[in-house]
């Protein structure tokens, strides 16, 4: 790619970014997630020793991402609670990461300017990754996405020029994206696809264990961080147990379902949602999941086809890297409460828009074509991520926009009660927590919040009930 042509393509999606997400630039904190990462988090109180030794030795969040709550650190000594600048340097990073990823796209050899504008497109201003670029708490994607793309800008470098140097930058680069998010732990496995991709012929067991040995320490660090995550999350018992309750068929619809979702939602991001609840069992097999199933069965049986019969090797490699990419967000080990989540897209969203682009090219499509869809994809998805960046401006918004979508949705009526109750406005929390113990009567959290709201209506009898219901549910709860 000529440097005339790639600097204009990097010019116009720094714009399209700062068009897109420009909303988030005058949003505050929300209350999901941002109190205990920031707002309430201890450790990022001061810059002290005592302080980043916590953040990297002990648990100071639900997750272990000591390296996006060291970056909070640095930002809470410079600039205090300010919202806005904790959402510029998310937009920041995110644009940072659109450029390295034209790089590594260009550095790959791809010579097709309209495939690297549409992935771009899709990276950049999708709407569905608005959750991971506007939710301060999803630092976490943003900064994994940096060292991740850096590292693989190093893999690069090191195939095709075998200098220790660039191996080097390589792994500090993983480790760091793995301190960031544990979701890093991908990319041996990428790095893998890539090298049996490329390789012409397989050749003798003892020559590709040869060429291999250098994976061996990215393979014990995704090791000991999957580790870490899994009992990181052990304690989320609610969490999980909605999952655990299926049996084998009902696991594998599951997952059917959540292939079907993350390959065909990146072309038609609409009716988007910040909760995807696990489903009842009994609702398993009805309606939007049975599509999602046949969608995702038929995806992966076309991919199969690609690679038994067709033999086309680079689709099938791409589509096996995609999964693998997936694997640690399929809930085959629950990790939330949602079954699906958009914010899984950053990154993995480029993967679904090349495997489509490249099975077009059997179709006769003029480059015309290709410039027009460009140009309508761009200004749609330029819209649509405005209109969904603002949702973001407080929790208010957030959750507003929330129970538009669902409005039995349980997390969502209880976050907004919780906000209601934190500005004191407990006659419009009151309804909102109502129903959220109504939907899901053993939650501790929304019997407490609920509680907290009927004591300060001065319904005190009713709040110590609730109250009560709350400890015997969980009796180390010291706010109820």
């Amino acid at each position: 790619m000529e440097l005339n042509i790639k600097r204009r393509i990097a010019l116009i999606t720094i714009i399209a970014c700062v068009l897109a997400f420009f909303p988030v630039l005058n949003a505050g904190f929300v209350n999901y997630d941002d109190p205990e990462y920031v707002l309430n988090n201890p450790f990022i109180r001061s810059f002290s020793v005592e302080n980043v030794k916590s953040i990297f030795f002990i648990k100071t969040t639900d997750l272990y991402v000591p390296l996006t709550v060291f970056s909070y650190l640095l930002e809470y000594s410079v600039f205090g609670d300010n919202a806005k600048v904790f959402h510029f340097f998310n937009l920041a990073l995110h644009i940072i990461n659109a450029l390295l990823l034209l790089n590594i796209l260009t550095k790959m050899g791809i010579k097709n300017t309209s495939l690297i504008c549409f992935v771009l497109l899709f990276f950049s201003v999708n709407p569905l990754i608005t959750e991971s670029v506007c939710w301060i708490t999803e630092r976490k994607d943003v900064l994994y996405c940096l060292f991740y793309f850096l590292s693989a800008l190093q893999f690069i470098n090191y195939r095709q020029h075998q200098k220790t140097k660039y191996l080097l930058f390589c792994f500090l680069f993983f480790v760091l994206s793995c301190l960031s998010k544990p979701m890093a732990v991908s990319l041996p496995f990428l790095f893998l696809v890539c090298i049996f991709y490329t390789e012409k012929a397989p050749g003798p067991l003892s020559l590709w264990i040869k060429k291999l040995a250098f994976l061996i320490p990215f393979f014990l660090v995704s090791f000991l961080f999957s580790v870490v995550s899994i009992h990181s999350l052990s304690g989320a018992g609610p969490i999980t147990a909605a999952f655990t309750g299926y049996n084998f068929m009902e696991k594998t619809g599951l997952v059917f379902s959540e292939i079907g979702y993350y390959f065909i939602k990146p072309f038609m991001p609409f009716k988007q949602s910040l909760f995807h609840l696990f489903p009842v069992k009994e609702k398993l097999f009805f309606g939007e999941l049975v599509l999602l199933m046949a969608m995702g069965f038929a995806i992966t049986a076309l991919m199969l086809y690609h690679f038994l019969i067709k033999k086309n090797k680079l689709v099938s490699f791409l589509f096996l890297a995609w999964l693998l990419f997936l694997l640690p967000v399929l809930q085959i080990y629950s990790n939330t409460h949602s079954y699906v989540s958009e914010r899984y897209f950053y990154v993995s969203i480029i993967f679904p828009v090349i495997i489509v682009f490249l099975l077009l090219q059997n179709v006769s499509i003029k480059p015309s074509t290709y410039r027009f869809t460009l140009i309508a994809f761009t200004v749609v998805f330029v819209v649509l991520c405005f209109k969904r960046s603002s949702i973001w401006k407080n929790s208010q918004t957030l959750f507003e926009a929330e129970l538009k979508v669902d409005p039995d949705n349980p997390l969502a009526l209880n976050n907004m009660g919780y906000y209601y109750n934190s500005t004191s406005n407990f006659s419009k929390a009151l309804p909102f927590l109502k129903k959220a113990v109504r939907v899901e009567p053993n939650n501790a959290k929304f019997l407490n919040n609920y509680g907290w709201a009927l004591a300060a209506a001065g319904k005190t009898d009713s709040a110590i009930t609730y109250l009560q219901k709350a400890i015997d549910l969980s009796p180390a709860y010291t706010e109820a």
